[in-house]
């Protein structure tokens, strides 16, 4: 009980200290500033991150099957807030927000081979859908700015687009491939390397067993992800318009999935301080706004829109936990 306790502290922390530096690393009586600039039109940018978040949980939700009548889509949202919160700021990226979400399913009478796979078989649907929507913009960027760019950026543009596309083919590829992954290697817990390949090849496992055997369901939330990366990139074109610029809408999805892309890279970092603002700064330049105010702004206002989802994933957590004691209390130890 003693270690328990400790490991819960432990993980109470991973969670809490790297929101609580975020949050501190905030000037706040800038964002105020801006947020008056702004005004209520804030709002809409917090409605259309309302929506995509939305389609984004119905695409993890149609992923539990038939056992998705056991929890609502309204508890599934709040679930979904807290783990994507606590993987954006937190070292462990999305393994530990994905590992939360499993943690917070079990009170709600689903099995844990079916809650596992359904975070699994959505993240999947979701990075593939968000592949395609890369590849779309760049492809656009490519035919618009080819006289543009200099020789060498638009073979390097080509080679990218080439790459994300086999990427694409692979994973499609082994999804529905019929045989088995790999061979079965001898079990050696005490090998990390051993429990690494393990862990992959059963979610790997997961994925394509789903595919297979709920090719429609798979489907579903592959075009819901897309809605919801969709929506999501049209906070850049809303922002910007807000400030004066009239840019095209396909522009805003190229800008989004560019700060993407550079964020993955300090994914490690709790909630990519420096990563997102230098992001915003290199995909802004790349269609020709380079005023620093503008740069700043932007930052700013996507920041703040982070801190208001911080709040509401606060606010998701403590009804949620409330929830798991009533259903603990009404139908006994969860499903494992």
């Amino acid at each position: 009980m003693t270690k328990k306790k400790v490991w819960r502290f432990i993980i109470l922390a991973c969670i809490i200290v790297p929101i609580a530096v975020f949050i501190t690393k905030v000037d706040f009586v800038v964002v105020f500033q801006e947020l008056q600039k702004i005004g209520p039109r804030f709002l809409v940018i917090l409605l259309i991150t309302f929506i995509a978040y939305l389609l984004g949980t119905v695409g993890w939700w149609v992923c539990l099957g038939k056992e998705r009548r056991c929890v609502s889509l309204l508890q599934l949202f709040g679930i979904r807030q807290v783990g994507e919160t606590v993987g954006l700021y937190n070292p462990s990226s999305i393994v530990g927000g994905d590992v939360l979400k499993n943690e917070l399913l079990k009170p709600y009478r689903i099995t844990g081979s079916v809650a596992s796979e359904s975070i699994v078989v959505s993240r999947v649907t979701a990075v593939l859908s968000q592949l395609l929507l890369l590849i779309i913009s760049l492809l656009w960027l490519s035919l618009t700015a080819s006289n543009v760019l200099p020789l060498l950026w638009r073979y390097g543009l080509f080679v990218l687009i080439a790459l994300l596309l086999a990427i694409k083919g692979v994973f499609f590829y082994f999804l529905y491939q019929q045989r088995g992954i790999g061979r079965t290697v001898p079990q050696n817990m005490s090998n990390l390397w051993w429990r690494m390949r393990k862990t992959v090849r059963d979610l790997a496992l997961q994925a394509q067993c789903f595919c297979r055997d709920n090719n429609t369901l798979f489907w579903w939330s592959y075009f819901l992800f897309f809605l919801h990366w969709l929506v999501g990139s049209m906070e850049f074109y809303v922002i910007l318009y807000f400030l004066g610029y009239d840019i095209l809408w396909i522009q805003g999805v190229l800008l989004d999935m560019g700060v993407i892309l550079i964020k993955s890279v300090g994914a490690f970092i709790p909630g990519q301080l420096g990563i997102e603002e230098l992001g915003n700064k290199v995909v802004l330049a790349s269609i020709g706004i380079q005023g620093v105010a503008v740069w700043v702004t932007v930052s700013i206002l996507r920041r703040a829109r982070q801190v208001c989802w911080i709040l509401i994933g606060i606010v998701c957590y403590i009804f949620i936990r409330k929830s798991d004691t009533t259903n603990v209390l009404k139908y006994g130890s969860p499903v494992r």
